[in-house]
């Protein structure tokens, strides 16, 4: 319990100075900042990450790299870029909230794997935790935009974001357990490397970008 309580402290203090410095930089300086931030936490995935999880001797390290993790951050640059940048911010609150509320109820309720040879850690419980955390992240998040949406549209579009931030999760999980590593990386204390805090964004961007025209429309906070 003292040493779950010790990384569960060490991982807080971690996620607030990283998640303050990369909002600051997101909210409050230009675009081009971000995009350097973007490019640099990228350029750690490939040189310190991408190696632990891939031998560079591997033609499935140069193959899957252009589609993962490139193309995703290559989308988070163009959307920091256009007008499609206010929903960069639904995204991040969005998948942050899923990620705390899942590993915050995972750790106290937990009981039953949702793939338990791939990430015992991940549970049901912790998926309805994360699922009830991003209703109110969406919920906020519409708030601070000045838009109002019914119930079942946040709950099902809530649905849909935890779904594909799961899925992340779970593919990074079957990369690291296929490397048979713990985590991509040491960077972060208490979190491992970039790509474990930016997996379930890099499936969740995906959906952003997709139906970008879309989201457009249904926000209309949001204009072009």
């Amino acid at each position: 319990m003292q040493e779950k309580l010790k990384n569960l402290a060490k991982r807080t203090l971690t996620g607030v100075v990283l998640g303050a410095l990369f909002w600051i930089s997101f909210i409050y300086l230009p675009p081009w900042c971000f995009s350097i931030v973007i490019v640099a936490i990228l350029a750690q995935i490939i040189a310190f990450e991408w190696t632990r999880l891939f031998d560079p001797k591997s033609p499935l390290f140069w193959l899957m790299l252009p589609f993962y993790p490139v193309m995703p951050f290559i989308m988070i640059l163009w959307m920091n870029y256009s007008c499609y940048r206010p929903l960069l911010f639904i995204l991040f609150i969005l998948v942050s909230a899923h990620d705390t509320g899942s590993y915050l109820i995972g750790n106290l309720f937990g009981k039953r794997p949702i793939a338990k040879m791939i990430s015992p850690g991940k549970t049901w419980e912790g998926f309805v935790g994360g699922f009830i955390f991003t209703c109110i992240g969406l919920w906020l998040a519409l708030w601070e935009l000045g838009d109002v949406k019914p119930w079942w549209f946040i709950m099902l579009f809530s649905l849909v974001v935890c779904f594909t931030s799961l899925v992340g999760d779970l593919f990074e999980s079957w990369l690291k357990r296929r490397a048979d590593v713990k985590d991509s990386g040491t960077i972060l204390p208490g979190h491992g490397g970039f790509l474990d805090r930016f997996d379930g964004i890099m499936f969740t961007v995906f959906f952003f970008y997709i139906f970008r025209n879309w989201l457009l429309a249904y926000f209309p906070s949001i204009t072009c």
